[in-house]
């Protein structure tokens, strides 16, 4: 089966991020309403082993997404081949840094990626496309984001808050408070709509996910697993 659609991980889609949750949290995720589930080898707990048995038994409807741990050719290229139909690559400071994500995250002519996907020796679907989300995330990355989002074959810009708001001396909720024609996150979405590529970012919890959504960003991480956990958590005793 060949699978060509990245529609789970797109322009107006929520998402959940995850740090912590083992396999069986992830697989209950996927089928919890959330159009993608994220999984964190960045700042998460996740090594290779746990990325693939996870993504052998990934029961969807979610998409898996995948924040690789850094701007690594090899780290990209296993996880799109453990069957994920996108990743989030950091550390993309400029134009450069985002031809190369391309470039691990796809085949020629467009990358330089290597046949070899994993889904289908344990009967998954072979993924022909897959989109690959650069993030911004600094100061320097942000001076660049118009040459950034124009890189053809990156199919999303996804900010990363908390780092582009220590890399610019300020805080998230005064990045989100900013309203001016020259903010920061007016100057991601401008550039995002010139270039024709979606806008995502990092909420972690549904209403600040709601307040950047007020600067037309849709693709959302409105939760994570813990945020879920303590949630219940704080239901259950009423």
């Amino acid at each position: 089966m060949t699978t060509s659609t990245t529609s789970g991980f797109g322009p107006r889609s929520r998402g959940v991020w995850c740090t912590e949750a083992g396999p069986g949290g992830l697989w209950r995720l996927a089928g919890a309403g959330f159009d993608w589930v994220s999984v964190d080898l960045q700042h998460g707990r996740y090594d290779r082993r746990e990325l693939l048995e996870a993504a052998r038994g990934w029961p969807g409807p979610a998409e898996l997404v995948v924040r690789v741990p850094a701007l690594d050719f090899p780290a990209i290229g296993l996880a799109l081949d453990a069957g994920a139909a996108a990743v989030v690559v950091p550390q993309v400071e400029d134009a450069a840094g985002a031809r190369a994500a391309v470039e691990a995250a796809h085949y020629p002519p467009l990358g330089r990626r290597s046949a070899g996907q994993l889904g289908p020796t344990w009967g998954g679907p072979t993924r022909d496309e897959v989109l690959c989300a650069v993030m911004v995330e600094s100061a320097a990355a942000l001076a660049d984001v118009e040459a950034i989002a124009a890189v053809p074959g990156v199919g999303m810009v996804f900010i990363g808050p908390n780092d582009l708001s220590l890399s610019l001396g300020t805080t998230v909720d005064a990045l989100l408070d900013d309203r001016s024609p020259g903010s920061p996150l007016a100057r991601i979405t401008a550039a995002c709509a010139a270039a024709g590529v979606p806008v995502g970012a990092y909420g972690g919890d549904p209403a600040t996910a709601e307040r950047f959504r007020a600067h037309g960003i849709g693709c959302l991480a409105v939760a994570t697993d813990l945020w879920i956990t303590q949630a219940g958590a704080a239901a259950a005793f009423g």
